[in-house]
């Protein structure tokens, strides 16, 4: 969980209260089965092993992050 939210376990001990852990557990939570109601939507039926993005629209996305270098 610290990882999902950037801090040390030490911050949290510190600076959360009890009602706010409670809260961001509770958030986390709902975001992570949003996740996973979002993901057994897009799966392909039959294929329980996860998402398939279409190799255009990965090109896509992926057209900024790469950079060409010619040498």
């Amino acid at each position: 969980m610290m990882a999902e939210w950037h801090v040390s376990p030490d911050y949290i001990v510190n600076n959360w209260t009890e009602e706010l852990l409670d809260l961001m557990v509770e958030k986390l939570t709902e975001r992570k089965e949003r996740e996973r109601e979002a993901m057994r939507q897009a799966s392909p039926a039959g294929d329980p092993g996860g998402y398939r993005v279409p190799e255009d629209v990965l090109f896509a996305q992926a057209k900024n992050l790469i950079e060409v270098v010619k040498q």
